[in-house]
This record gives structure tokens, sequence and C-alpha cells, in this order.
């Protein structure tokens, strides 16, 4: 009987020492822990992958938004020149659409913001274990194309219409040449793309604030001309967004019936009242003459406006001149010639507020007249009274080229010289500045492309 006994306990013994029994315990936790630990670390190796590439879709985003700021311009979201650049410039730095990721472009017209947002799949390694699906990283960017004041007073416009996002390429839309000298106590500014938009030739000196280009110059000054810019040395941007026509909206005032035809005034005293002049109108004669011109608006319809050199012409109130036509009769031209003593100022206020000359956009423009020789041409206007010559307001010739020869004053009359048009060219010895506050001038500015978001 005992010896059955034993024998039954013997097992029991057995599977008792077994489950005391520590032996390799230690091999199986560590195992089992180091399983764990290895998919943690494999999931940080995930996460930081993913954390990385998320960096690199921001700075994409914000370098496509700029981009697309930079491309569209005073053309907001009227054209898709934005949304190639953008895409473009994310493919650049990896991010292809429609491959690799997804760029997506939206622009706002309401503000003219651009806003790119790029999404690409992660990869998932150690993650698999835990994910069912691989992750998205997004990243976006917002820009804005905002306008921002300046000190430009020479806008040669050079074909550029920036609401439909249209950049000329008038080579020279900016020159000097000959013994010609510029002194602008204001800034520059060319919208052709052309690599030759200004140039400078001769003897001929720039003087500028500054140099603001789409395209860019001729190379260095050729000959011994010379560019400067002050106060800050070598102020010359280029590849610029098109400077917007500050009168762009502007429209010519409507006029009514003819008052003269092809009047010529050769009084040698007297006023000059404005009116509808048909035909043109001449003011002074080859004799001597001093007048006075009347505050107003003179339209001069299908024929040329010129001040004669032995005139003398002051303003008493604020004058415009619109020179307009029709199909029948075209747009003329303004000439102010050597000698002429001129001192004009226009409204400050009204649909011709800021502007002396205001020239109809639809005036013919002859291309290759150019305005290197600032002879005779069909689409020239020369503004040469020299230092007789005190214009305060806009000269706005916005499709044809003016030649431009005269001076300002630092205050009064002639503080405030403004000079727009599709090219220009200066002659002589000229000197502009722009103290425009109560003038009735709209500033030019600039577009500033910034990452706002």
């Amino acid at each position: 009987m005992s010896r059955v006994l034993h024998q039954q306990t013997r097992p029991r013994t057995a599977l008792r020492r077994l489950a005391s029994d520590r032996s390799g315990v230690t091999a199986i936790v560590a195992g089992l822990g180091l399983t764990v630990l290895f998919g943690f670390a494999g999931a940080a190796v995930d996460v930081a992958y993913w954390l990385n590439a998320t960096r690199g879709l921001q700075s994409a985003a914000d370098q496509a938004a700029y981009s697309a700021a930079v491309a569209a311009g005073s053309s907001a979201c009227s054209s898709t020149t934005y949304a190639q650049q953008a895409r473009a410039v994310a493919a650049a730095r990896g991010y292809i659409d429609g491959q690799n990721a997804t760029v997506a472009i939206t622009c706002r017209s309401s503000d003219a913001t651009f806003r790119v947002q790029i999404d690409q799949g992660q990869p998932l390694w150690f993650t698999r274990l835990f994910l069912s699906s691989a992750p998205q990283a997004t990243a976006s960017a917002t820009s804005q194309a905002a306008a921002k004041a300046s000190d430009l007073c020479v806008l040669a416009l050079a074909g550029t219409n920036v609401d439909e996002g249209v950049i000329g390429t008038d080579t020279s839309a900016f020159w000097l040449n000959g013994n010609a000298s510029a002194a602008l106590h204001c800034g520059v500014a060319v919208d052709s793309s052309d690599n030759a938009s200004l140039s400078t030739g001769g003897t001929a000196a720039l003087s500028a604030t500054g140099l603001y280009l789409v395209g860019d110059m001729q190379g260095s000054p050729s000959g011994s001309s010379t560019i400067a810019t002050t106060p800050t040395a070598n102020n010359i941007l280029k590849s610029q967004i098109a400077v917007a026509d500050p009168y762009a909206g502007r429209m010519i005032p409507a006029y009514t019936s003819c008052t003269s035809y092809a009047m010529t005034t050769r009084s040698s005293s007297g006023t000059i009242n404005p009116g509808v002049f048909c035909g043109g109108l001449t003011i002074g004669g080859n004799a001597p003459s001093n007048l006075v011109l009347a505050p107003g608006t003179y339209f001069i319809v299908g024929g040329n406006l010129e001040f004669s050199s032995k005139v003398t012409a002051t303003s008493t109130g604020g004058v415009t001149f619109v020179l307009t036509g029709d199909a029948a009769h075209p747009t003329g031209s303004a000439t102010i010639n050597g000698n002429a003593n001129v001192t004009l100022s226009a409204p400050t206020t009204g649909p011709t507020g800021g502007m002396l000359f205001f020239q109809d956009r639809n005036a013919q423009f002859t291309a290759g007249g150019g305005t290197s020789s600032c002879g005779s041409g069909a689409s020239q206007n020369k503004i040469n009274g020299g230092s007789g010559q005190l214009l305060t307001g806009a000269l706005y010739f916005p499709n044809q080229s003016l030649c431009y020869g005269g001076n300002s004053s630092t205050s009064g009359a002639g503080k405030c010289t403004q000079i727009i048009a599709r090219q220009i060219s200066f002659t002589g010895s000229s000197d502009v500045k722009l103290s425009c506050a109560g003038t009735g001038v709209e500033p030019i500015t600039v577009t500033s492309p910034q990452v706002i978001k």
C-alpha cells in the first residue's frame, strides 16, 4: 500500500519542481521585451521620417505659393500662369503632381491670395505592424501679391496690359543717348521683358533712386555713359513683376461738339479758355507771346497739341489736355518745343485729377518709330521745354513714345512730375522730382509677393 502511494506522489512532486524552476525565464522575458522595444523603435523611425517629409512639404509649399504670386503679378486670378508656375516649383522640389504627390492650387480673387496644398502618401516600414493604411503628409501655404507704395515717377509701360497678364517686349523702352543727362529724384520702372528694355549710350548719364525692371538692361552702359542709383548704390532690381498702370481705370471724359477747328493762338497776350479743339491746337505763334490758360479740360480731337518755342504759357488753375480722336480723325500727339516757358498744373480732383496730359489709349503706335532719335514720328510726343518748363501732374501717353527734356523745381509749380508712356527717352539735361502730396497724382505702386500663412 505504501509503495502505491509513493508512486502516485512522484509525478506531483515533479510538477511542483517544474513549476518552481526559474531557469531560462530571463531569456524568454527579454525576448518578448525586445520584440516590443524593436517595434517601438521601428515606429519611431517611421514617425521621424514622416515629420521630416512634412518639413520638406512645407518648404515646397511655401516656395510654390510665393512663385504663384510672382507669376500672377497684377493679373491675380485672371491668368492660369500662377498654377503652372506653382506646380513647376513643387516638381523641382521632388513633388510631382499626379505622380508621387497631389499639388492643389487655388486663387481667391477677392483679396488676390494663392493657396498651395501638397499631399503625399508616406511609407509603412515598421509601422505596418500597427497600421493598415499609409498616412498622408500634408502641408499648405498662402501667399498674396500685395501692392505697396514706391517712389517711382517714371514708368515705361512697353505695351503692357497687366490686367490680362501680358508683358510687352519693346526693345529700349527706356533710352538715353548722346549727351543726355537725367537726374531723377525718384525711381524708374520698365515693364518690357526684353533683355535690352533699358539702354544708354554715348556720354549719357542717368541718376535715379532705383531701377525696377521686368527684363534687363542692354549689358553694361555702352560708350562712356553712366547709370547711378542713389542713395542706395546698385539699386537695380531685375526680373520684377510688371508695374500696373495707375491710371488704367481712368476714362476719357465725354465732350461736346467742336468749339474751334485747327486753332492757332497768335496773339501776343491774352487768355485761352477750355474747349473742344478739333483738328489740333497750337499755343503761340512765330512771335513772342505771353498767354494764360484758364482752368478746365482742353480736348484736342483728331489733331496735335503744340506749344511754340516763343510762347510763355501759364495756367491759373488746374488744366488737363486730353488728346483723343476717332477712326476718321486719329488721336494726335503733344509737343512743347525747346525754349518754351511753360508752367502748368493739373487739377487736384475730378475725373482728370492729377493728369496734366491724358492721351487716349487707342492712340496709334508705330512700331519701330522708337525713341532713340526723338525725331519725327506718328507715335512720338515731345516735352522739350528745358529749364523754362515746370509741369505739375502726370504726363500720360500709354500707347505712344515720349521724348522728355524738361525740369522740375523744389517747390511750387513743377515739384511733382510723373512720366508714364509706352516708351520713354530723355533728351538734353532733365531734372525730375516727385513731391506730389495734395496734387491728385496717383502713386505708382509695385507688387510685392509674400507668404502670409
